[in-house]
């Protein structure tokens, strides 16, 4: 199934090549979960990637949908 993939901030950088203007799209297997994406895009959760589909935010074993838009980016903390 294909995504399109939105990164923000630092995370741009974990995918060589990627384009802000148009995201990247990618295929992945039907059932995968966000894990599953981040693996695939080589986000490590280290970085601490919030990961978001039509305004809501997933949770690492949540299911992405085919066609999906998706928006990762890091969290951030401060005051």
């Amino acid at each position: 199934m294909k995504v399109l993939i939105k990164l923000f901030s630092v995370l741009r950088d974990c995918v060589p090549g990627y384009n802000h203007q148009t995201g990247v799209e990618t295929e992945l297997a039907v059932g995968s979960t966000v894990t599953d994406l981040l693996d695939h895009l080589g986000i490590p959760m280290s970085k601490a990637p919030v990961v978001t589909c039509n305004g809501l935010i997933l949770q690492p074993g949540d299911t992405i949908h085919e066609n999906s838009t998706i928006h990762i980016f890091q969290a951030m903390a401060g005051g």
